[in-house]
């Protein structure tokens, strides 16, 4: 299995970090209906979603009620499909943006794929994980939501969003 990764160093964000993850299915997911996991609210337009969870960082599920620790970091896995090729290659964006309960922005990116101008192999763009770490707290907070946002460079209308809520123990 070919695997494609990358991390994303946030200066100045001392709450929160992120990393992107590019990695390849085995061999490709194939499901009538999609599989959303962990209150994921997904929008998705041009694009099959056929499977959003959360993971740890060791491949452990996060659990169904989002529960987690300070320094536990948390992935987002997209499994989809249907992102336009242009000439072998697929340009893909992405975003990330936590907030907390009160609104507080922690962590506000952009373009977490800045580093892939000459854009990504199909197979490599079908399975995306976003992450995010809560390193540090100055007050307790009732959840934290991350929203996120994939789109097709080539072809804007394709793309992926939505958000879940975590919470710590």
């Amino acid at each position: 299995m070919r695997r494609l990764f990358f991390f994303i160093l946030l200066a100045g964000v001392i709450f929160s970090s992120c990393e992107v993850n590019v990695t390849t299915n085995d061999k490709g997911s194939s499901s009538s209906s999609s599989k959303v996991r962990n209150g994921i609210v997904i929008k998705s337009n041009g694009i099959k979603v056929e499977q959003a969870f959360l993971q740890f960082d060791d491949g452990t599920l996060v659990p169904d009620d989002n529960k987690i620790q300070v320094n536990q970091k948390v992935k987002i896995r997209l499994l989809v499909s249907g992102w336009k090729e242009k000439e072998g290659k697929v340009f893909l964006n992405a975003s990330e943006k936590m907030e907390t309960s009160e609104g507080d922005v922690f962590l506000d990116e952009k373009d977490l794929f800045s580093a892939y101008t000459d854009g990504l192999p199909p197979e490599d763009a079908k399975g995306l994980s976003l992450s995010v770490v809560i390193t540090q707290l100055s007050k307790l907070y009732d959840f934290f939501k991350v929203s996120f946002r994939v789109d097709d460079k080539t072809n804007p209308d394709n793309f992926v969003e939505g958000y879940y809520k975590l919470y710590l123990q």
